[in-house]
Order: C-alpha cells, then structure tokens, then sequence
C-alpha cells in the first residue's frame, strides 16, 4: 500500500497537468506568485449605486449706478461648478462625492462682476474668475468696488446659489436628473462631500453600494467605477483596474497613472475605488493633471456621513438583488429569473438588474438553471479558462479521498479485530462546491443541527453579510435510505452525509 505523502504528490502532479490542459497556458512559478485577481462579477454589486454629479453656481448679482441719478441693474447668471461622479450610501438619496466636484475655489461673484459690467458700461473685459484692471481711472475704481468682498463701498451686491444635481445609473435615465441638497463638504477638493436628494429618494428604493467599514493594509487590487456622462443603457458606468502602491495606502502604481489620468479627465473625480476581494467600496478617487491621483479612504467617507448627520446602510433593494446575484454568478439562472424579476418590481429601472435578467432568460436550460448545451465555456480577460475553479476542486477531492481513506481503513481493521461495529463513512465530512473546492462539513444530527451554508454564491468575492437563497448547501441528508448506499443521478458518485449536492460533480441530490 501506498504511503499517504505518495498518494499527496501524485495528486499534487495530477492537478498541475489539469491546470495546464484547462487553462492552455503554462505558469512560471516565478509569475505565478505575482497573480492577483480582478474577479469578473466583482463590481456587480457596485455600478448599481454608481451616479453622476453636476453642479453650477447661480449668481444673482445687482450694479448700483450713481453717477448721475442712481441706478439699479440686476443680473442672474448661470456657471458650471464641476462635474463628477459618486455613489449612493443610502436608499433614501444620500450621495457621496469629491468636494471639488461640488465646490470650486473660483469665486462665481468675480466672474458675475466682469459679465455684468461688460455688458453695462460697454468695455472688454473677459468673461472668467480673474480680477481685471481698465485704463479709465473712474470705471476701474468700480470694477474694483464690484468684485468681493462686499463692503459700504461696494457698487456691486451679488448672492451666490450652488444647484447639485444627481443622475443615478438608471433605465429609463432621469433625463433632468435629481436635485440635491450639500450636507456637507470638506477643506480640500479630495475630501468627501456628502448630498441628499430633495427628489426622486421618497421611497427608499435606490440602489446602493456596499461601503467598507476601513481600508485595509492588505488591499492592493482594486476597480474604480464612474460615469464620464449622464447614465443610460448606452452610457453604462466605466471601469478601470488599478493598484494602491503600498497595499492598503492613498496612492496608485506610477505605471497607471496615465490611464487613471485619462479617467479622471473623464468626469472620474469622487468615483468609487472597489476592493476587488469584497468587492466593497472603500474609498474615493481624486487628483489627475498636475495633480496626483489620490484615494480618499473609506475611514473619511464615514467620518464625512457623520459630521452630515445621515448614516450608510442598504436597502430592500439591494438585499433582493444580491441574492439573484449569488445564482447568476454560478450560472443557475433558472434560479436567478424569478428574484431578478422582483428586484424590478421593486425598482423597475434597475439597469444591471434588466441586463442580467436578459442574460439569465437567454441562457435558462432547466429549472436547475445551467447554461446553454454544448456552449463552450466563456475565457475571461486574463487568458484563463471558467473551468479552472473546477479542476482545483476535483484535485482538492482526490486529495481527501488520499487523505480520509486510510484513515477510514485503518478504523475499520482495528473495530473488526475488537468486535466492534464499523465508523461511519470517512467522507460524510467533506463536500466539494463546484467553484470553491473543498470545505469540511460536519455530520448531520439531530433536527436543526449539522446543517451548513453554502459559499457567497458567485464566482467573484464573497458577498459579505448578504441573504443568499440561491443554489447553496444546507445540510441534513443521510447517507444510506432502507441499508441502502446512495449514489449521485448525474455522475454515479457515492453520495456523502448530510449532502445537498453531490461531492464530485455538483449535481443537486434528488430527493
């Protein structure tokens, strides 16, 4: 008989040749360490909650004309502020941006001042936030007198209003967007601001993002997802992969800077930076230009919700729609059509939810869900095949199988040389989830007890803290009915303790 560390190293070069044929590639164990994931699926949970912000400044400002009777002229003027993007922390409207998507260090009054008296007095003076000088020594005493601050001698008397507006990823879009309210913003254009729509969040029914709780020194491979123009269908939110370099701080790779460069010029400041391992938001982008790109971490974002006096939290909405999540990332759509389907009877402009409904209705097969026979399997960007995730759980199979099966053996020679009756099956602690390889699991008991709970439901990061009704393990089978072994319907495998789905191939167990 073989020894157990032979029956290890076999498998060990059995899952090394698996790998190869399914990936197709051959991985240097010099870059093999190097890899990191950006799980497709990851930002799922985030792109719902993704909105743009625009902001302008209106100025109302009156010119008083004393040079021969007074004279009163008054002017409303429109500017843009900033344009962004950000995301909802809250089903009732609560948004989070840069402060330099809403507030800007031009002063609109100036730029009010030289418009109003070019057109009053007839002069050239550029229409921008820059103080101007004219040679006539009388008409520049006023235009000095005009720009703020505002005093007893001031000949100009201007009244400055911010109007945010906020354009959710939504279909149909919002064509005027929501207006909103500043609760709060921050000393520097990266520091977070905090709005509340006065429209569009009475029923507490948007979408959000998952927000992280801090950023940790571990968390290195990240998403950053914002909107370049107003959302539609056809403008979904963009995406971009980036790296904090160190792990865990406030600043990227120096290689991506051009790229982050390119998206930050594209409406990208205040977008969300996700942690690609719990697919969480954990803070938000600013810089670019001469600028540096800088993460504003997610420790400011919350202390930011807090000097706004609202507080971060999901709703019903969000509950609903990751539990569809969990099935459709495992491609149990059959599962998936119906919770998608109330996730739009919650919110019938739910963008990502009508697009992955299209899917799962394209690709439903059974009510066990599944893809389309005979359909080859899709690759993903990074060159490697979707079956990779069930090669490493057969070969963590076979090395439990390696494992347990002496053991089992050697129980059952020393019972049967006592008169005792054989252990159990050495395998009822140990299941195999297609996606995740192998767990152990204890032996079902009593009514209430031995029973487990499936993975996050998706082929991306876990869904943390999130419902999950989709196609997940709850323990409680047995392993013979009537004295009788029971076998997996799919594959012939001997089916396990307390099994929901078969240890091998997967296969709910038919009951």
């Amino acid at each position: 008989m073989p020894r157990l560390h032979h029956l290890v190293a076999g498998f060990g070069v059995l899952g090394s040749l698996g790998l190869s044929v399914l990936t197709g590639l051959t991985v240097p164990a010099a870059h093999a360490a190097a890899l990191h994931p950006h799980p497709s699926g990851s930002t799922d949970r985030v792109t719902p909650g993704t909105a743009r912000v625009e902001a302008r400044a209106h100025v109302s400002i009156t010119l008083f004309d004393d040079r021969s009777t007074i004279r009163r002229v008054v002017r409303e003027y429109e500017m843009p502020v900033g344009t962004g993007s950000g995301f909802t922390v809250a089903p009732d409207g609560v948004v989070v941006t840069a402060t330099g998507v809403v507030q800007t260090e031009k002063d609109p009054s100036v730029y009010a001042a030289n418009k109003i008296f070019a057109e009053y007095f007839k002069v050239k003076i550029p229409a921008d936030f820059a103080e101007h000088k004219l040679k006539d020594p009388d008409l520049n005493a006023r235009l000095r007198a005009c720009y703020p601050p505002q005093g007893r001698n001031s000949t100009c008397s201007a009244t400055v209003t911010t109007n945010v507006t906020v354009f959710p990823y939504a279909d149909p879009p919002a064509p005027e967007g929501y207006p909103a309210e500043l609760l709060h913003f921050g000393s520097s254009p990266g520091a977070p601001a905090v709005l509340k729509l006065t429209k569009g969040g009475e029923d507490a029914t948007l979408p959000t993002v998952p927000l992280g709780t801090t950023l940790g020194s571990g968390i290195e491979s990240v998403d950053v997802a914002g909107l370049p123009a107003r959302p539609s269908a056809k403008a979904p939110p963009k995406l971009q992969t980036a790296h904090l370099d160190p792990p865990g701080g406030r600043t990227f790779k120096a290689a991506e800077r051009e790229k982050l460069d390119a998206f930050l010029s594209g409406d990208g400041e205040g977008a969300a930076v996700i942690d690609d391992g719990k697919s969480e938001v954990v803070g938000l982008i600013t810089g670019g230009g001469s600028s540096p790109e800088t993460l504003t971490p997610v420790d400011d974002v919350r202390a930011a919700l807090v000097a706004a006096g609202v507080t971060a939290r999901r709703g019903p909405v969000d509950v609903v729609y990751e539990t569809a999540l969990a099935s459709y990332h495992n491609k149990f759509y059959a599962n998936a059509i119906p919770v998608f389907e109330q996730v739009l009877r919650l919110r019938p402009d739910h963008a990502v939810a009508q697009d992955h409904l299209r899917v799962a209705r394209a690709n439903r097969t059974a009510p066990s869900g599944g893809t389309t026979p005979g359909a080859a399997p899709a690759r993903s960007v990074t060159g490697v095949s979707p079956m990779l995730p069930v090669a490493i759980g057969v070969v963590a199979a076979g090395v439990a199988v390696a494992i347990a099966a002496p053991l089992a053996l050697r129980r059952r020679r020393r019972a049967n040389a006592g008169g005792d009756e054989p252990p159990p099956d050495a395998m009822a602690g140990v299941y195999v989830w297609p996606s995740q390889g192998t767990q152990a699991m204890p032996a079902a008991g009593p009514a209430g007890e031995g029973q487990g709970t499936g993975p996050a439901g998706h082929t991306g990061p876990p869904h943390t803290g999130t419902p999950h009704t989709g196609a997940g393990h709850a323990g409680g089978g047995a392993v013979a009915e009537g004295g009788q072994a029971r076998f997996c319907t799919q594959c012939g495998m001997r089916l396990g303790q307390a099994h929901r789905f078969c240890g091998f191939c997967g296969h709910p167990v038919d009951r």
